[in-house]
């Protein structure tokens, strides 16, 4: 396992990256007012998908770096949130996925499955537990981020947000919200304790 310590800063920069640009594409496309089943039909959607998709892949691989490094600051509390987190993004990677590439077909075939007039009962329950694994997941991760000490404050308050935002299902806002803090936690110096800040170029591998 500690192979994947040297890929944390660069995964998880690359992961907040993408969720980022996806969450802003997204934001954009809702505030067209357009139907779903028309936006998925667009290039911009696609590019949107792909992108949470593939921030989502990252975020996996982001994740399971960063436990590496510091397991034993967060210790069991960590252990836990971090299956947790980890299963909502496998859950949330599935539900990328089928936006990217399942998405347009259903926006031609049945639209008023992706405008909400007729949702069955299935897909709206696999929406709310993909929404509230990783929520939840990501909540509690970026608690025991806090916790421990191990980062700057600011990345793990915008980890914690990203994670309660998430908890609405079908928004990707909380992902941009997680993005943010990804993003700042790839170049804030990781702590040890009793130690200082470690050195920029070891902070995060």
């Amino acid at each position: 396992m500690k192979r994947f310590e040297g890929l944390a800063k660069p995964s998880t920069l690359a992961a907040g990256s993408v969720f980022l640009i996806g969450g802003i594409l997204d934001q954009a496309l809702r505030l067209t007012g357009d139907p779903v089943s028309e936006l998925v039909q667009g290039p911009a959607y696609a590019v949107r998908s792909l992108a949470l998709l593939g921030g989502a892949l990252l975020l996996i691989l982001a994740l399971v770096s960063i436990y590496e490094r510091h397991a034993k600051q967060i210790g069991p509390f960590g252990f836990s949130a971090a299956v947790v987190a980890g299963t909502g993004t496998i859950l949330l990677s599935g539900q990328f996925w089928a936006e990217a590439f399942l998405f347009p077909t259903l926006g031609r075939v049945t639209p008023e499955l992706l405008d909400g007039t007729e949702r069955p009962g299935s897909y709206a329950f696999g929406l709310l537990l993909t929404a509230a694994v990783f929520g939840v997941g990501w909540l509690l991760l970026g608690s025991a981020i806090l916790r421990a000490r191990i980062y700057r404050i600011l990345p793990a308050v915008f980890i914690l947000a990203g994670g309660a935002i998430s908890l609405l299902p079908g928004w990707a806002l909380g992902q941009a919200v997680l993005g943010i803090g990804l993003v700042l936690l790839s170049f804030s110096p990781s702590y040890r304790k009793h130690e200082g800040p470690q050195r920029v170029g070891s902070q995060l591998h």
